[in-house]
């Protein structure tokens, strides 16, 4: 789940409501306010987190963690509307500066609301949204730093979840993460200390004196004697040898199979993404330009609660269930579905009416399996600005989540993601081929 989404869980009904009596709006206005004031004041940290100094974030934030995060958000609430409004305005004014107008003329444009309206609005939400942030940090252990980073990875959704125009006003696409200076370490020489090994003292041949009798005995007893301790000799040195020789050679044997399952896995990915582009699917474009896929003959799939669906043979549903029951098929990043029948406005991120029947599909799939989660993936296809597609895929993945969540689904079941033109499933030379890039794509993240 990406930062946004994360903090917008933390924004409950009570929240809504209180702010809503607090700022003089109605309560669609409040959650209009966060949906701007959000991504407005991660915008602001990320502004001041780009250079060296976090100046006066990392003042404020220590004295905000902690296991009293929680409580102090709602002191915040709780208190006189004054004392929210000049936090926030100071709050504001630490995020924005100069920019703060153009801040809260965003939203006002963006919410209908007068710009005093806005303002207060604005003020009032700034410290709530911090407060957010640094119980969030506390949950999950992240000091600045690690904060920044989070942000710096959602910059993309940040962005395109701004009011219009307000990205360009903060500056924010030559924003970049600051440069951490990782120190040197010495690593200390270790003397490795040298082992004698024991020589075999010579035999002193002439101190042996042959007898004039029964010499023959003796004869080759001292050969064989001479014979039998070099022989022991050389087999304890070996002996040694062998060890170090043998530990060596499993150890580079072990590198070279890592190595060729590597190999041998990153081939079979290059390959299964070149089937994926590749591939033909069955279906057509309609009128409205939309490509319509073949998904065979109609089944009535019985769910374990008891639900009874009618979809398709080769529908995504069948073969999300398929992916769901199959125990032998674990979660990971690479298996995606694409949604078949989910259609948007031509340019928009209004979903069309006949979406509506896989819609409720998918609750009715998510409600039989209560432990799966999903991530949602919105795609375009290659033709217009890289930017604009990003923002769309986004916003489509965004739209097609929520719309799970009117139907029934919780929220913190689902991530949503937008990907722009980024991994074809299709040509984009032909209509065919890009009507199918433009999509929602699904992934299961737990079962």
């Amino acid at each position: 789940m990406n930062l946004i989404e994360l903090l917008k869980n933390e924004v409950s009904g009570n929240v809504i409501s209180s702010l809503s009596q607090k700022a003089g709006v109605t309560e669609d206005e409040a959650k209009a306010g966060f949906s701007a004031g959000i991504p407005a004041v991660l915008a602001g940290i990320m502004k001041n987190g780009a250079g060296s100094d976090s100046g006066f974030l990392g003042k404020i934030l220590p004295n905000l963690t902690g296991a009293g995060a929680e409580s102090k958000t709602e002191d915040l609430l709780s208190g006189n509307d004054d004392s929210l409004l000049e936090k926030g305005k100071s709050l504001l004014g630490g995020l924005f500066g100069n920019d703060t107008n153009s801040v809260t003329d965003a939203l006002s444009a963006s919410s209908g609301l007068s710009a005093e309206k806005s303002s207060g609005l604005l003020a009032m939400i700034a410290p709530l949204v911090m407060g957010f942030i640094t119980k969030t940090m506390a949950s999950k252990g992240w000091n600045f730093s690690d904060l920044l980073g989070k942000i710096f990875e959602s910059k993309s959704e940040i962005t395109a979840a701004l009011p219009q125009g307000l990205s360009d006003s903060l500056g924010l696409a030559n924003l970049k993460l600051p440069k951490v200076e990782v120190p040197k370490v010495e690593i200390p020489k270790v003397e490795v200390p040298k082992v004698d090994i024991p020589k075999v003292p010579p035999v002193n041949y002439g101190a042996i004196q042959e007898p004039k009798s029964g010499g023959g005995f003796l004869k080759w007893l001292i050969p064989l004697l001479i014979i039998i301790i070099g022989a022991w000799w050389i087999m304890g040195r070996s002996g040694c040898n062998k060890s170090t020789v043998g530990n060596v050679t499993d150890s580079l044997s072990a590198k070279v199979d890592s190595m060729g399952t590597k190999i041998d896995s990153a081939g079979s990915a290059m390959k299964a993404g070149a089937a994926a582009v590749t591939s033909t699917v069955a279906g057509k474009l309609n009128e409205a330009g939309d490509f319509v896929r073949d998904l065979g003959a109609k089944i009535s799939k019985k769910l374990p609660d008891g639900t009874e669906i009618s979809i398709g043979e080769n529908s995504v549903e069948s073969r999300l269930i398929s992916f769901i029951e199959d125990k032998s098929k674990p979660v990971d990043k690479t298996t995606w579905f694409t949604f078949d029948r989910l259609y948007f406005e031509t340019g928009k991120s209004t979903l069309k009416p006949e979406s509506q029947e896989q819609l409720k599909n998918m609750v009715a799939i998510l409600k039989a399996y209560p432990d799966v989660n999903l991530k949602m993936g919105g795609y375009t296809d290659n033709t217009g600005d890289a930017a604009v597609n990003k923002k769309i895929s986004n916003e489509r993945a965004n739209v097609a989540m929520q719309e799970l969540v009117k139907l029934g689904v919780d929220a913190k079941r689902l991530e949503a993601e937008g990907y722009g033109a980024e991994h074809p499933i299709a040509s984009n030379d032909t209509p065919d081929g890009r009507a199918q890039n433009r999509r929602i794509d699904i992934r299961v993240t737990k079962k």
